[in-house]
């Protein structure tokens, strides 16, 4: 085999191995977008990566239904850009944004949806948590927000990491592009002044 037919066997081995792992790409890619759109004197940025997986995560545990994991992060992300067009502040995308968790908690232990084996049980905690760390950010000077923030990516790409070996609550392609996306931008964060 010539070196040329080498090169090209090992690039197209790397093209079908990226393709295999599509949505870790794309949440590399989210993650690089994000650093580089950044303004490091603000926490708007960082922080909505987190409140939007938080409250993605929440309805879909409460939907109980892992296959409409991107259709309902697509929905997510659409309002959030419409509440923009429309000129909303922050603070009504993440009032809205608060009410849908704080909804999905109530309508999950109401069904029992909480009550269900493994990761189930967690995710009303876990919605609590982040959120909270996502708006305590935001009473923080932004340099600590910021490093919140970025803890609280980072602790959101461990429970990703739970989601995807488990093959649980959300699919699995959703919960390595959120991981992805979450380690990246939150460890991108603390390293990028």
């Amino acid at each position: 085999m010539t070196d040329t037919t080498t090169t090209r066997a090992g690039s197209g081995g790397l093209a079908r191995a990226l393709l295999g792992r599509w949505p870790m790409v794309l949440g590399l890619a989210f993650a690089a977008f994000n650093l580089a759109t950044d303004d490091p004197g603000s926490v708007s940025g960082p922080l909505m990566p987190l409140v939007l997986a938080t409250t993605a995560y929440i309805v879909v545990a409460v939907l109980v239904r892992p296959r409409w994991s991107w259709p309902v992060l697509g929905v997510l992300v659409v309002a959030v850009i419409v509440a923009r067009l429309a000129s909303a502040s922050q603070a009504v995308e993440l009032v809205v944004l608060t009410a849908i968790v704080v909804g999905s908690i109530i309508i999950g232990a109401v069904r029992g949806t909480f009550s269900r084996p493994g990761l189930y049980r967690w995710q009303p905690f876990a919605a609590v948590v982040f959120m909270a760390v996502g708006l305590a950010a935001l009473w923080l000077s932004p340099e600590a927000g910021r490093v919140l923030i970025a803890a609280g990516l980072i602790g959101h790409a461990l429970w990703d990491f739970a989601h995807w070996r488990r093959h649980a609550v959300v699919s699995r392609s959703v919960s390595e592009w959120c991981g992805a996306l979450d380690i990246t931008l939150g460890i991108g964060i603390l390293l990028i002044p």
